[in-house]
């Protein structure tokens, strides 16, 4: 089961990072942000258990203040056109690591080991990759400018969010 898929008409913002390879019982399986309109930030660890089925380990919520949550809720808008052509699924080739989804304001895409990428570098390199890839590149890119942007609005709130890691108050939660 997928957190962010269950909650997507719900938030204004997501994320969730979990491995792509699991087995039963993983103690160390993601953490997930849920951003609500009302400022509520909901942030979880998760573990997996026998069936591989996400298993909350730890689970906190603090509340933004109104400043961040519109600055948020202005980002998402400015960016309102390319999010409604993202698709729900971006590839850049990669086959194992971590995905990592989002959710911006109702609209859920996933990724696998998401990066930004220059494409003229790319274009140049590689061609054939370019070939293929130009296109999740380029989604993958407006994503991660997307999701930089709001994290930097939620750290005038002591939330640092990255696509590995978070901290809350300067204490590390994943």
């Amino acid at each position: 089961m997928n957190i962010l898929k269950s909650w997507k008409k719900k938030i204004l913002f997501g994320y969730y990072c979990y491995p792509a390879e699991e087995w039963p019982e993983m103690e160390n399986a993601g953490f997930s942000v849920r951003l609500f309109a009302n400022g509520t930030l909901i942030y979880q660890t998760y573990s997996l258990d026998r069936k591989r089925e996400p298993v909350i380990a730890t689970s906190q919520r603090l509340c933004l203040n109104e400043n961040s949550v519109s600055k948020i809720s202005r980002i998402i808008a400015g960016y309102s056109k390319e999010i409604d052509v993202l698709p729900e699924f971006t590839s850049n080739g990669s086959c194992d690591g971590s995905f990592n989804d989002f959710v911006f304001c109702g609209k859920y895409v996933s990724s696998l080991n998401i990066k930004r990428t220059d494409a003229v570098d790319v274009m140049l390199d590689n061609p054939e990759y370019y070939e293929k890839y130009r296109f999740d590149m380029a989604d993958e890119n407006i994503i991660l400018d997307i999701f930089t942007k709001i994290c930097e609005a939620m750290r005038t709130d002591g939330v640092k969010l990255h696509l590995y890691h978070l901290y809350v108050d300067g204490k590390e939660i994943y």
